[in-house]
């Protein structure tokens, strides 16, 4: 007889360390991960604060220069590997401009985006019909071509929630069974179901405990379905 089911059911699965605390507790305690990936709570107006309350939820946002700095600190946190980061089509120019991840990533190395064929609403601030990510590879100097195909569609209301499916091809192209996954901003994490599905270690954040609480269920419900 299991003891105390409820308790056990707020906790992630094995090999999934997915905590409620901030990006810099994680930071500082991971090393040797093989690939980070970062879906930033971006500001669309010049200081962090809340996201537009007339569209779908209203989270907590942060600086670009927060968000910057989390990123070239997560080099540290790689042997080697690569850097996935999610931002918006507004952000392209002004990002790049600002310096991308850091200076330590050097510029990024591919790039793709989520297409979200059905409907319009990939974000809660930014309605668009794809959403890019820059991927960037420790020590690389040039372009590569390593970034997986476009054309992903998720379930309406999903928002900025990126598919499983997509994010289990990206450990099995980048990454080894038992290897250690970095999510900076968690919010639901399906990367850590595409690493309960894929046997890759994880460990990630999100700062918000109602979304933690409600990622870590869905973790469950899904390791029930493999």
């Amino acid at each position: 007889m299991t003891l105390f089911p409820a308790l056990i059911a707020q906790r992630p699965p094995g090999g999934i360390d997915l905590r409620c605390c901030g990006v810099d507790e994680v930071i500082a305690e991971t090393r040797g991960a093989r690939l980070v990936v970062a879906d930033p709570p971006w500001c669309y107006a010049r200081e962090a604060g809340a996201a537009n309350p007339d569209t779908h939820e209203v989270y907590d946002t942060i600086s670009e220069a927060q968000i910057v700095a989390h990123l070239d600190a997560s080099h540290d946190c790689l042997d080697a590997g690569r850097l996935a980061c999610w931002y918006t089509w507004p952000k392209d120019a002004e990002w790049t401009a600002a310096g991308g991840a850091g200076p330590r990533w050097g510029p990024r190395t591919s790039g793709g985006a989520w297409q979200k064929l059905d409907h319009v609403g990939v974000g809660y601030h930014w309605r668009g019909h794809s959403e890019p990510v820059a991927l960037f590879t420790k020590g690389a100097t040039g372009r590569s071509a390593t970034m997986l195909g476009n054309g992903y569609c998720s379930r309406a209301g999903d928002h900025s929630e990126k598919p499983v499916d997509w994010l289990r091809a990206w450990l099995l192209a980048w990454t080894s069974p038992g290897d250690l996954v970095l999510d900076l901003y968690a919010g639901m994490a399906p990367m850590a179901r595409a690493c309960l599905a894929e046997g890759r270690r994880y460990i990630g954040a999100e700062i918000d405990p109602d979304r933690h609480a409600a990622a870590v269920a869905r973790l469950h419900v899904y390791r029930s379905q493999l």
